[in-house]
């Protein structure tokens, strides 16, 4: 479970500040010319349009309007999203965060220990559930693939998570209040969990299993579906043997 507090809407609601003058902390500037881009189209339609009709350099389009002051401001919107994350990082206990979050639909539902947990055996039995059986699409599995890993133990898995979002929460809020979504990859520089690739991957051949230890590592946050103020969650953070 995800947890620590986010801090309150600053003014009150996701739309603008509030009426004693404060304002929503910017999202850093790396980040703001996504939300830009996000937000180009809806900018556009608020634009005069200053083509011409019949010729007439004076005239413009009829079909031009002026900006609607009433709209939201998506910009606004975004950096509220963003303040209302808080300035400090949740800690994540992820068996907890799983269980809290696993019930969700397709692509929203917590896994990590479900399918990386350190307590899923390695070795192949086509019969159980394995880390090496993933690659064969054995037991358990809903499909084959062709890196399959697990966590070295629960400590080291909720360590490497708590540094990476310690380590990064301005872009990880900044991504959540944009997109709602957080992914990436990093390199913990140390050994994090061990498990198997399919050296056959990309070939017409049968899988082919080799064993292997890793120091990378993926992760996926998401927001909680309907949670106010917004709270983030993990859909899964796992050992893997690419970047």
């Amino acid at each position: 479970m995800v947890t620590g507090r986010p801090r309150g809407p600053h003014g009150g609601d996701d739309g603008g500040s509030s009426s004693s003058g404060g304002r929503p902390r910017r999202v850093p500037a790396d980040n703001i010319n996504a939300a830009q881009a996000t937000i180009e189209q809806v900018a556009q339609r608020g634009r005069p349009d200053q083509g011409v009709v019949g010729g007439d350099s004076g005239g413009t389009n009829p079909g031009s309007f002026a900006p609607d002051p009433s709209s939201p401001d998506p910009m606004a919107e975004i950096m509220a999203r963003y303040d209302r994350f808080g300035d400090s990082p949740p800690t994540i206990d992820v068996a907890a965060n799983d269980a809290a979050h696993g019930g969700y639909g397709p692509g929203d539902a917590a896994h990590t220990v479900d399918r990386h947990g350190a307590d899923i055996p390695l070795a192949r039995d086509p019969n159980g559930k394995t880390i090496e059986g993933r690659i064969y699409n054995d037991t358990g599995w809903p499909k084959k693939e062709n890196w399959s890993y697990r966590w070295d133990d629960p400590v080291t898995m909720n360590r490497e998570v708590n540094n990476y979002v310690r380590a990064n929460w301005e872009t990880i809020r900044s991504n959540l209040a944009i997109d709602g979504a957080h992914s990436a990859s990093f390199d913990a520089g140390h050994r994090v969990g061990e498990g198997y690739y399919n050296a056959n991957m990309g070939q017409h051949a049968p899988p082919d299993a080799h064993r292997a230890a890793t120091s990378f590592v993926k992760v996926v946050i998401k927001v909680v579906p309907g949670s106010d103020p917004p709270q983030p969650y993990l859909i899964t953070a796992y050992p893997t043997g690419t970047m």
